[in-house]
């Protein structure tokens, strides 16, 4: 035997000698430490949608200073990140959400090998864990979609308990099923549709008596019932609400679908961390070639959840990223089909790829922390209680995979108590709502992307039919857009925050604003009285990009 082969033996012997809780101790503390180690790196991680949710709470935390919103409570669906952040004080409010992003990593280190150990045993929970790492720093986490993250594995506990009530029912374990699937549900309640209409097909394909399907579906009970109240809630909208807010659906192309298999998995931030294609691939091939072996979930189940993902639309409603929540579930039912064991070759591309993308992810945090910090620097030059509209012409810097600057503003209204015009507040499943709704133009969803999307003329041709694309009736119309907007927007803020403005829209800029701070990117804006740039760099015109 060679000296590497004798190394191997070895490393396989001391595994078997682990108990599975240890074994499984070991690879989630493993896949931990892969994801959270850049969380030392950073102030805050730079997902693209936490800041709103901190800025949310604050805004909840100090209804005196926000007499505009009114605080929805905590007893809801998708608030988990919202209970927790109510726990501490301003000042905290940042760490804590630090801590909550380890916590759902944590969750998903140690709950997803736990699932797949539970359902298709211990060699299959080894190799899964070499699959199914990028979902622990998913790309659910990088978009700031934090309560959904955590849900997740809490779904799948959840899924554990009802093969285990469909075999031994008890009273306790059918308790264990509602107190777990309510506190999956305060995080988030779609991916308990998932497991639910996993756990029927399930009884269905495998043919149980009515009676026993009846036995494990009643736990299930109370938080349907909570789930519809959930829906309900979200599609009665508001009174005042923008009509845009809650109309459309879109879906992805078929050719889009299988990037977006890879892409609604990875956490990564850029090319760099790109490595997660790798599992991507290998994950669907190895559990094709056991399509005709056993399995711990059945082939129908495993059918739908795919036909789930392809057959959903990508907005629905207001609802973004539906057919994308799939994503997770559509690993791990491939995932539970994998060998017990995989060529040494395969194993060492595996490891390689989860080692080379946590080195890029602490990277790209230290990146987007700088992107966040420059963005953020103009806070001296902005007063307190100041009405600030926050306009990015551009979403990311750095970032390719995520928008990672859309909310930055939030650092803000912790800083000074500026107003919000881009929290998330147009829907009453929010922490907050409007008591009484500005102008449409003036909140998300249009005002979040009118700045990128019509940043110039000749970008809005690109983007306008093609009976509307001469350059001068655009520049006409791109004219009147902007008249319009700022005709809305100067009476109600004294302060401008611009990033990356192009000098076409710098022209448009009412004659009541000055410049009054830039550096890079960034411009601060005051109406009246400002004439002089507080900082050390005249303010020019960003360069093309």
């Amino acid at each position: 035997m060679t000296e590497r082969g004798e190394k191997a033996g070895g490393i396989d012997r001391r595994l078997a000698a682990l108990s599975d809780r240890a074994l499984w101790l070991a690879i989630g503390a493993a896949l931990f430490v892969l994801s959270a180690w850049p969380l030392a790196l950073v102030e805050l991680p730079p997902f693209q949608d936490l800041p709103n949710h901190i800025a949310s709470a604050y805004i909840a935390r100090h209804p005196e200073i926000y007499p505009d919103y009114v605080f929805n409570g905590l007893w809801k669906a998708n608030s988990a990140l919202e209970l927790w952040l109510h726990q501490f004080a301003d000042d905290h409010l940042v760490a804590a959400a630090r801590a909550f992003v380890a916590i759902v990593i944590a969750a998903n280190a140690f709950g997803l090998p736990w699932f797949v150990l539970q359902v298709a045993g211990r060699q299959t929970m080894v190799t899964a864990s070499l699959l199914i790492w990028p979902l622990v720093h998913s790309f659910f986490l990088a978009m700031g979609m934090c309560n959904f993250a955590l849900a997740v594995p809490l779904a799948l506990g959840v899924l554990v308990l009802l093969g285990r009530h469909r075999t031994a029912p008890s009273a306790r374990r059918a308790a264990a099923i509602v107190a777990l699937s309510v506190v999956a549900w305060l995080a988030h309640p779609f991916p308990l549709i998932v497991v639910g209409g996993v756990c029927l097909i399930e009884l269905v394909a495998r043919r149980d008596r009515w009676w026993r399907a009846a036995v494990t579906l009643v736990p299930l009970a109370p938080i349907a019932l909570l789930i519809a109240g959930t829906a309900l809630h979200h599609l009665i909208k508001a009174e005042g609400a923008p009509v845009a807010a809650s109309r459309g659906v879109a879906f992805l192309t078929p050719w889009e679908l299988p990037a977006h298999y890879w892409l609604d998995a990875s956490g990564a931030f850029t090319r760099w961390g790109a490595t997660t294609v790798i599992p991507a691939i290998a994950l669907p091939i190895l559990a094709w070639r056991r399509r005709r072996e056993p399995a711990p979930l059945t082939g129908w189940a495993t059918v739908a959840v795919i036909v789930l993902y392809l057959g959903l639309p990508l907005m629905i409603s207001n609802w973004w990223y539906l057919n994308s929540r799939v994503v997770p579930f559509v690993w791990i039912v491939l995932a539970v089909r994998v060998p017990p064991a995989l060529p040494r070759w395969l194993v060492g591309l595996l490891v390689a790829s989860a080692l080379a993308f946590s080195v890029a992810l602490g990277v790209d945090y230290v990146r987007l922390e700088r992107d966040r910090a420059e963005l953020g620097s103009g806070v001296d030059a902005v007063p307190a209680r100041a009405t600030l509209l926050p306009l990015l012409f551009q979403h990311r810097r750095t970032s390719e995979f995520t928008a990672s600057l859309t909310h930055t503003w939030a650092s803000y209204v912790l800083a000074k108590q500026t107003s919000a015009p881009l929290v998330f507040a147009v829907e009453r499943s929010y922490a907050i709502t409007y008591r009484r709704f500005p102008p449409p133009a003036l909140i998300p969803p249009a005002l979040d992307r009118f700045a990128e999307l019509h940043a110039t003329p000749a970008q809005l041709c690109d983007d306008a039919p093609p009976a509307a694309t001469h350059l001068a009736d655009c520049t006409a119309i791109w004219h009147l857009l902007w008249s319009q907007f700022w005709a809305e927007a100067e009476p109600r803020f004294s302060h401008v925050l611009t990033w990356a403005m192009p000098p076409e829209a710098r022209a448009m800029m009412p004659a009541s604003y000055r410049v009054v701070f830039a550096r890079g990117d960034l411009a601060i804006w005051a109406r009246g009285g400002g004439s002089a740039v507080s900082s050390t760099q005249a303010p020019v015109a960003p360069a093309a990009r």
